[in-house]
């Protein structure tokens, strides 16, 4: 059980961000909540969570270019990915976290997972992890209408346009044109949308009091 551990849950489904907020503060975290990348960077700035559960999926800045921004600013900080998009326990590929949890999957594997995140030790976090991917949020409208994106060097913090043949969520690299440092990168719209925690169009919706009922578990 986490001792008042400091929790950020980003997602941007109203209902699941209050459920989850109000389950895991039960479960001994002081939990704080943002519907997307732009809003949790800004509440960073004041305060820095010890474990983030973000979404993947969102509008704005989804979590994919959030993740791969925290891993650059705040490396310290332990990070859990959540989609429906994606099935397993790894984590994707390109995906900066250190865990992921597949959403609709239950809490108990919710909770196992961030008990386990919460008590490895750093040097094995760090040890595990990759080099960063920069993930590239392209409007809807711009898919169709565009065959380049605009990429911002980790190295040089230039900006430069990067011609694509295919939009897709595949991991790619180039070389900044600027100072030649090689930048691994990929596109997030090409994800599906995920499914919500809970929900299956095969079954009823769970109530707050049918997932409350997890916890005791």
């Amino acid at each position: 059980m986490p001792n008042l551990l400091n929790l950020l849950i980003v997602e941007d489904e109203v209902e699941t961000r209050f459920l989850l907020s109000q389950i895991l503060a039960t479960r001994g975290y002081k939990v704080r909540t943002a519907e997307d990348g732009f809003q949790a960077l800004g509440m960073m700035r004041s305060s820095l969570p010890d474990i983030l559960l973000s979404d993947l999926n969102m509008p704005g800045m989804s979590g994919f270019e959030l993740l791969s921004v925290v891993r650059r600013l705040y490396p310290e900080i332990r990070v859990v990915a959540t989609s429906g998009a994606y099935t397993g326990t790894q984590v994707p590929m390109g995906i900066a976290a250190d865990a992921f949890y597949e959403k609709a999957s239950g809490l108990t594997p919710l909770f196992e997972l961030l008990e386990k995140v919460a008590d490895a030790k750093s040097d094995s976090i760090f040890s595990k992890r990759l080099p960063t991917t920069l993930w590239v949020d392209l409007e809807p409208e711009a898919a169709s209408d565009s065959n380049h994106v605009l990429i911002n060097c980790p190295q040089c913090m230039r900006a430069f346009r990067q011609t694509i043949e295919e939009v897709n969520s595949d991991v790619r690299t180039t070389n900044c044109r600027y100072c030649g440092g090689q930048v691994p990168y990929a596109i997030a719209l090409a994800i599906q949308p995920p499914l919500k925690f809970g929900i299956d169009k095969s079954r009823p919706v769970m109530s707050s009091e049918a997932l409350s009922s997890q916890v005791s578990r």
